[in-house]
Order: structure tokens, then C-alpha cells, then sequence
């Protein structure tokens, strides 16, 4: 058997992750500042029971990517683009009652994208990415700036 010592330089990004190089920690580090500070999480509860509850049956994480800010009204927007309006008809035709509501987030509950119970179902959620641009790691992006018909 053969023992070797080896002493080996590695380059830790601000975050704590680890590299053999310096141009990879540096394009590492370059990504993080540009694009992954730059993407926020949400999660749209959506489609309500109008036969008792009115409960949301599914929830729908979005993260948003956005060189303007303004995340959460880029996720309300989409929302409300995908139903329609933000108000429909409320249990059994009484009344009236949000069709989707949008709350912020963490990283973690977006990668996770837990199943809505309801009724002793565990129903699938989705996952989106709002983004000009795609981001490797996320699914494939919903570019909502030529959707929109912005520059």
C-alpha cells in the first residue's frame, strides 16, 4: 500500500462553495451577482374549490428573474395574465372571491414544490421560470419581457 500527502489550493466563493480554480470561483462568483441575486421566489395558490370550500387546489411555484425588479408584481402580472382576472365567482355562484393569490417564498420551498393536499390527495404542484433570459439549473424559461411586449 502507498500513502501520499497532498496539499491542494482551493478558491471558496462568497457563499462557501469550493473550487480548484480561481477562473472558475471568479465566473462562479460573477454568476451569483449577476443572476442568481437577481431571481426571487413565489408560489400562486390557485384554482379555488367553488363547490364548499373555496379553498386553492393547486399551487404553481414560480421564481422570477428580473433586471427591473419588481418580482412580485412580474409573478402577479403572469397570474393574471394565465386566469383571467384577479376576482371570479365564489362558492356556488355566491358572491365573489379571488382566483389566485401570490406570496413570496424561499429558494428551498420553490425546489421542493410540495403537492397541495386536498381531500386526502396529495395534487402535483408546477414549477416555472419567468425569465428574459435561461438560467442552467431552472426549468426552462417563460421569457415574459417578449410575451409582453417589452424591451
Amino acid at each position: 500500500m502507498e500513502t501520499k500527502e497532498i496539499t491542494k489550493t482551493i478558491y471558496i466563493a462568497n457563499d462557501g462553495k469550493e473550487f480548484l480554480t480561481k477562473e472558475d470561483c471568479e465566473k462562479y462568483e460573477t454568476f451569483v451577482k449577476e443572476t442568481l441575486s437577481r431571481i426571487k421566489y413565489f408560489c400562486i395558490n390557485c384554482n379555488p374549490d367553488l363547490t364548499e370550500t373555496g379553498y386553492f387546489q393547486h399551487k404553481i411555484y414560480v421564481a422570477v428573474f428580473s433586471e427591473h425588479y419588481l418580482y412580485e408584481d412580474i409573478a402577479f402580472e403572469w397570474a393574471l395574465r394565465k386566469f383571467g382576472h384577479l376576482l371570479g365567482e365564489s362558492v356556488q355562484g355566491y358572491g365573489f372571491q379571488p382566483r389566485f393569490s401570490v406570496s413570496e417564498i424561499s429558494k428551498e420551498e420553490y425546489e421542493t414544490c410540495s403537492p397541495t393536499e386536498w381531500g386526502g390527495f396529495k395534487l402535483k404542484s408546477e414549477r416555472i421560470f419567468l425569465s428574459p433570459k435561461y438560467v442552467d439549473g431552472f426549468p426552462e424559461n417563460i421569457d415574459y419581457m417578449k410575451e409582453w411586449g417589452f424591451k
